[in-house]
């Protein structure tokens, strides 16, 4: 089952109409000052909070595995509804747990079938590194994800 997924970044996500969506994933950084949320409830929304790092940097949150499997959980429970994925820019966080969900969603082996999905819904998509890397690791893919998207899209590797 292909789930419905759409991503967008923060300045994009306050100006759309929500309603529509049976959940709302919003990925913050750590230094945030005006956080989006949900005034009403509808839909859920679930937030996570780290920054779009690779390694441990000063007062930065590195993302976790608790991270991917919050999202995992989350979109498990949306079920077939649309869900809406977002982060500061619409590119690597909220494309990476974008990938986890479809990737859960395709089952093993279909790591190409994934990655060519999420290009499709957002073709802006880079990847955060460790996030990939951890989603090979909860779902047991020993690397396959991982090598299909370090050979299909470029992977976002930085610092804040």
């Amino acid at each position: 089952m292909k789930p419905s997924i759409q991503i967008c970044s923060l300045e994009t996500v306050r100006k759309i109409e929500l309603s529509s969506y049976s959940g709302v994933i919003t990925i913050e950084n750590s230094t945030i000052e005006n956080p989006f949320r949900i005034e009403n409830g509808t839909p859920e929304q679930l937030i996570l909070k780290f920054d779009d790092i690779s390694s441990t940097m000063d007062d930065y949150i590195k993302p976790q595995k608790f991270h991917i499997k919050k999202a995992l959980s989350f979109a498990n429970k949306v079920g077939d509804g649309t869900l809406l994925i977002h982060c500061h820019a619409g590119i690597s966080r909220s494309s990476a747990i974008a990938l986890a969900i479809i990737v859960e969603s395709f089952g093993p082996g279909k790591e190409s079938d994934a990655v060519e999905f999420l290009a499709k819904i957002n073709p802006n998509a880079r990847p955060n590194k460790s996030l990939i890397m951890m989603t090979d690791e909860i779902l047991g893919r020993e690397m396959a994800l991982f090598k299909t998207v370090s050979n299909m899209m470029e992977l976002t590797i930085h610092s804040p």
